[in-house]
């Protein structure tokens, strides 16, 4: 079976809501069995897919549909997962130096930097999204959340909970997960905004997970009930909750906004 991320073209009215018509879109890499969307901006999306060979990534322009593989020097897996102008985020496997570890690439130079945190901290992390300068993102075991601006790393956690991760950044804005780290087990999602917090769950939701911001619009998931139930999406632009279904699909998974 090929398994597909599904692009979703949402549709805006003048006031900011959605229309209630949405533009579902199938998208896979050309010869590809799994392909997966992590990120969008502009016309550009980043994302990875397994030929059978192993997990790369791509860059795709909407406008002039060109395709370019990415794939780290001397990694197993290259997970692309966001993307802002010419920079793109997200996480390595099978590195020589680390099991699991960040990166940055510049497309414009074609250069590829890892992301070392600085001496006394793990180096398992992720970097899951980025805005500008500023790339956000988390630590595996210690359940911590960062942000990263040029060679200036900001270790933060939420207080809700005992670990976190930060999924997304806009601005001064910041979404992600907070969890407990005894189980690594999800709980639910915070909005970051300097130095005040505010919980984002959908009502009734066993689990919620925030994974982009673009402004005042926020995407991500959520589940109702166990894995077996399914997983919804959700996009929220600070007042209304706009639920996202694919059609014909058992769960749907948005990354990116």
């Amino acid at each position: 079976m090929n398994f597909r991320r599904v692009l979703v073209a949402l549709m805006l009215l003048t006031n900011g809501h959605l229309n209630a018509q949405l533009n579902w879109q199938t998208f896979d890499v050309p010869g590809a069995t799994h392909t997966w969307i992590d990120g969008i901006d502009g016309v550009n999306i980043v994302g990875s897919f397994d030929d059978g060979t192993g997990v790369k990534g791509f860059h795709y322009n909407r406008q002039t549909e060109v395709f370019n593989i990415l794939q780290a020097p001397s990694t197993n897996w290259t997970i692309p997962l966001a993307i802002s102008g010419g920079i793109i985020v997200g996480s390595i496997f099978g590195n020589t130096s680390f099991s699991i570890n960040g990166f940055a690439y510049y497309s414009g130079y074609n250069t590829w930097s890892l992301l070392n945190p600085p001496e006394g901290v793990e180096n398992d992390l992720e970097a899951y999204g980025i805005d500008g300068a500023n790339i956000v993102g988390g630590t595996g075991r210690s359940g911590t959340s960062f942000v990263l601006n040029g060679s200036n790393w900001t270790f933060f956690n939420s207080p809700f909970g005992n670990g976190s991760s930060a999924e997304g950044i806009s601005g001064s804005k910041i979404v992600g997960t907070y969890f407990d780290t005894g189980g690594m087990r999800l709980s639910g999602g915070y909005i970051k905004e300097n130095d005040n917090w505010t919980l984002l769950n959908v009502s009734g939701a066993r689990e919620t997970i925030p994974r982009d911001v673009d402004g005042n619009s926020i995407i991500g998931q959520f589940r109702m009930g166990d894995w077996n139930d399914g997983t919804r999406s959700f996009l929220f632009d600070g007042i209304d909750w706009t639920y996202l279904d694919a059609p014909l699909a058992k769960s749907t998974f948005a990354y990116g906004i």
